[in-house]
């Protein structure tokens, strides 16, 4: 990676490749068991500018677990395409982006886990966790949750554990929390994605940051 303009080191150099802020609801929290119920996804520019949003509701064909958390029950779930149906938009939307999430790699690990499920690899070179970089900025907070800093910067949360309320709320802040870390020289803490599978780790095609 490299910037347009020289920068001391550890500057939170950011990547010239724009973001695809994520968010799922599971049924649980193991990529290997668990399921896939709800998927957004606000895709914006490399400065943090929000240019499309996309969301789905996913038949998981098990039992939606704990519905006390994210309110998606049987009968809401109903009707909904299975994560083979959505792949192809899932993989044209993560093409080419960094993918960005609260606890990214739990997000990354849930969707990546539904691909191999069908034999497919999502082209995600990148991720970034917004958890890990709020807890570089010291912010005096006592919980870096969601919640927690978007009621820090002032953005309006509707429904917590919603996808897509939750990936617009992510959305908002991010430029905030890159701008905050650009301010103390931070490095930004990206993670090469890859995905255990038969004794090996899958990745998927790399390309150039």
């Amino acid at each position: 990676m490299s910037a347009e303009v020289p920068a001391p080191p550890g500057f939170a150099v950011r990547p010239r490749r724009p973001y695809a802020v994520v968010d799922v609801e599971t049924t649980g929290l193991s990529p290997t068991r668990d399921r896939v119920l709800s998927i957004a996804v606000v895709l914006t520019a490399a400065d943090g500018t929000v240019e499309h949003r996309w969301s789905t509701l996913l038949d998981p064909g098990c039992d939606p677990g704990p519905v006390h958390i994210h309110g998606l029950t049987r009968q809401r779930l109903a009707g909904s395409p299975t994560f083979a149906a959505v792949v192809d938009e899932v993989t044209a939307l993560l093409a080419g982006r960094v993918l960005v999430a609260h606890n990214a790699a739990f997000d990354w690990r849930m969707l990546a886990g539904e691909a191999l499920r069908i034999g497919a690899t999502l082209p995600v070179e990148w991720r970034l966790c917004t958890l890990t970089l709020a807890s570089r900025l010291g912010l005096g907070l006592a919980s870096l949750r969601l919640a927690s800093l978007a009621a820090y910067w002032g953005v309006a949360q509707r429904r917590a554990h919603d996808a897509q309320d939750d990936a617009d709320v992510l959305a908002a802040l991010l430029p905030l929390i890159l701008q905050r870390a650009a301010d103390q020289h931070l490095e930004l803490p990206l993670t090469r994605c890859g995905v255990d599978r038969d004794g090996g780790t899958v990745r998927p095609p790399r390309a150039r940051m």
